[in-house]
């Protein structure tokens, strides 16, 4: 995924005042403590997509976010999922599915163990 420019991310976030949308964001390990909870949520525009919310969190949280989702080109590391209410984005649009009220966005970051 390319990042969007800040001057894009604005107009996302301009276009909100007029019509706002709540996204539940949850997550679970390195991802929650880099959010500071397992459940979030955002307001963002309506019609904004998958990317442009990831972007908007990452200008909020940082570096720390970032490196947790995406490898240093800018693609979703390789065992992380993004599910939206409750498919893989890989069946959707991708990081270009656009998101609307009441979703859910799940980030799952690898998990390893035995």
């Amino acid at each position: 995924m390319r990042l969007r420019s800040q001057r894009q991310n604005e107009e996302c976030v301009a276009f909100a005042v007029e019509k706002q949308v709540k996204i539940t964001v949850r997550s679970i390990l390195s991802i929650k403590d880099v959010l500071g909870s397992r459940e979030i949520e955002i307001r963002a525009s309506g019609g904004c997509t998958l990317g442009q919310l990831l972007e908007l969190m990452i200008e909020k949280w940082g570096e720390k976010l970032a490196s947790k989702i995406f490898d240093a080109e800018g693609q979703v590391l390789r065992h992380t999922r993004l599910i939206i209410n409750g498919q893989d984005i890989a069946f959707l649009n991708g990081m270009e599915t656009e998101l609307k009220e009441g979703d859910e966005v799940l980030i799952l970051p690898p998990v390893a163990g035995g």
